[in-house]
Formats: C-alpha cells, sequence, structure tokens
C-alpha cells in the first residue's frame, strides 16, 4: 500500500473493512489496494475486464479496485471502482465502458468471475456540487443507453451505478449503501 496519500488508501480501507463486514454472508471481497485482512475471506490481487477468446496482457481493457463475490458460485454481486481523486467524466466513462465492452472478468489472471444480470457495477468518484450531480446524472442516462445496445458478455451487467463521495467517511457510507442495494436486487440481504 502506498503512502497515507498515495493513491488507493481511502480504497484499501473501505475494502478490507467489507471483507469484514461480509465474511459471514458467504462473499468474498476481492481487491486491488493493500493487504488481505487476517482471518477473512478475501484476497488482494488484479482484477481485470479483458476481451478476447483467452485471458492476456494484450486483451486488458480496465481495472477494477474491488469485486464482491459469491463464495460458492464465483458470481460477481459488485464489481466496483473508487475515483479518489477526480470525477472527469473521461474517466468515469472509461470505467464504465472498458469494462461493458470486455468478455469476462478475472481475478489474478487465473480466476474467472462470472457476471451476469445480478451483477452491480458501481463507480464511486470524489466530487460533489450540483454541478457535478447534473452531469453524473447526464452520464448516468447516457451510459443505460449505451450499455442496451451493446452485445459484449460483460454488457450483460444488471446495473452500474455512478455515485459521488465527498470524504472517507462518505465513501465508506456510500459503499455500503450501494452493496447493500445490489444484493437486495437480486435478493439477499447485507
Amino acid at each position: 500500500m502506498k503512502s497515507a496519500s498515495g493513491h488507493g488508501v481511502l480504497t484499501a480501507r473501505a475494502a478490507a473493512g467489507l471483507a469484514h463486514e461480509l465474511a459471514a454472508t458467504g462473499m468474498e471481497v476481492w481487491y486491488d489496494h493493500g493487504h488481505s485482512a487476517p482471518g477473512v475471506p478475501g484476497a488482494v490481487g488484479k482484477l481485470k475486464a479483458w476481451f478476447g477468446p483467452k485471458y492476456a496482457q494484450g486483451g486488458i481493457l480496465a481495472d477494477m479496485d474491488i469485486a464482491v463475490v459469491e463464495r460458492d458460485s464465483g458470481r460477481a454481486r459488485a464489481l466496483i471502482e473508487i475515483e479518489e481523486t477526480s470525477s472527469k467524466p473521461k474517466l468515469l466513462l472509461g470505467d464504465v465502458l472498458a469494462t461493458l465492452l470486455g468478455h469476462a472478468v478475472m481475478f489474478q489472471g487465473k480466476r474467472s468471475l462470472l457476471v451476469g444480470t445480478y451483477t452491480t457495477l458501481i463507480v464511486l468518484a470524489k466530487g460533489g456540487g450540483s454541478a457535478q450531480d447534473q452531469r453524473l446524472s447526464y452520464l448516468q442516462g447516457q451510459i443505460n443507453q449505451l450499455k442496451a445496445s451493446l452485445d459484449t458478455p460483460n454488457a450483460a451487467i444488471g446495473q452500474v451505478v455512478l455515485d459521488l463521495f465527498q470524504d472517507e467517511p462518505d465513501l465508506n457510507k456510500k459503499l455500503r449503501e450501494q452493496i447493500a442495494s445490489a444484493l437486495r436486487r437480486a435478493g439477499d440481504d447485507y
């Protein structure tokens, strides 16, 4: 993990907290920053959306920060990207579209995650204010229209959610709310 001012620190703390909270629910939390929490089901490694007939470095389209995965089935219930420093539209669109254009999602280069209508792609970005809220709402609507026209396997992801956070407590609150919503949509409680 990088220094307290480095990239990924908030994400690492949020992911470790989620791994601890979700351990008893049959969910694992896989994440790309920090260290695995001792005694908690979950793991640290690279999460990649990719395209092609098989996983290869040249086919990687997107990195993701966190996946909430059903322990027994391998179904990804939430795929999460946290932008700790920016809510620039091209960054948010890149996070979403690069994932949706993929053929699969891989963890640590060897564990394939199952994605489908039961999966929610969540992108949380640092920002706020009415102008950014309006822009985010516009992007959300356009992404939903674009998603409906895609025929790639990852476009089967059930829902895409964009949201803004102000600080670490707000990030943790919104992350938990979005994961709870994702699990409820498929009939689970958190």
